[in-house]
């Protein structure tokens, strides 16, 4: 290990433009789909997010099978049953999420993307259900597709834990905490084994270092967000 840790972290861009109230999101996307102008694809697609990010999923799985039955493409359905499966998970019907990421393999879709989260979402719901040695075969095939990312990372810490491999365990929970300091559940769970398993620190001498860089990291990252936040509201730009 260098020195020095480095961590990478994403904070959303705010939107541009005038704030408009979730009703009339909701009717300017209607009439979108409704207009001859739209792309009709893409109006679904987006009306579908949009009530995935609303909660309503029932109303954005009405969107998606539109989408489904509308297009013959293999990549644009492969994306849709991947977003079929993320909207499952936000209902907690894993078997569910499962059977629609499962779809969405055997197509076998280019976009490095699709193909990523199809693997680690996979690993995702096969640790949910105590499959550990199967969710790390698609953990590890997900982190082959694309290393940068730390979704894929931070599940393998979870399957390779439930397996008594404790160290590496570890080790992948800090490179995901690393990949991406602004999600802080690997340090969470980092925390967690390492209080259940305290006979890690032999194993890994300069751990408490290590975990210690990624708490920085992450409290850095929060203070980042709040100082976003503070400097986008309504009272700060009076």
């Amino acid at each position: 290990m260098s020195n020095e840790e480095c961590f990478s972290f994403s904070v959303p861009s705010q939107p541009q433009g005038k704030r408009i109230s979730a009703q009339e999101a909701e009717r300017l996307l209607l009439e979108r789909l409704k207009s001859r102008e739209s792309d009709f694809l893409d109006a679904l697609w987006d009306l579908a997010y949009f009530y995935s990010k609303a909660g309503r999923q029932e109303q954005s799985q009405t969107y998606l099978e539109r989408y489904i039955a509308s297009t013959d493409d293999p990549e644009k359905r492969a994306g849709c049953f991947l977003a079929f499966g993320q909207s499952m998970e936000q209902m907690r019907d894993y078997e569910s999420a499962m059977f629609f990421y499962s779809r969405a393999f055997v197509l076998e879709p280019e976009n490095t993307g699709t193909w990523y989260l199809i693997h680690n979402n996979l690993g995702f719901c096969l640790n949910h259900f105590g499959r550990h040695s199967e969710a790390e075969r698609y953990c590890r095939s997900a982190i082959k597709i694309d290393p940068s990312r730390h979704n894929a990372y931070k599940n393998l810490g979870v399957s390779l834990a439930s397996q008594g491999d404790y160290a590496h365990a570890a080790e992948n929970l800090i490179i995901a905490t690393k990949a991406n300091a602004a999600d802080g559940r690997a340090l969470k769970l980092l925390e967690q084994l390492l209080v259940e398993h305290p006979e890690v620190r032999a194993e890994m001498p300069d751990i408490e270092q290590r975990i210690q860089a990624c708490r920085a990291a992450v409290k850095a990252v929060v203070e980042i967000r709040q100082q976003i936040q503070k400097a986008n509201s309504p009272e700060d730009r009076k």
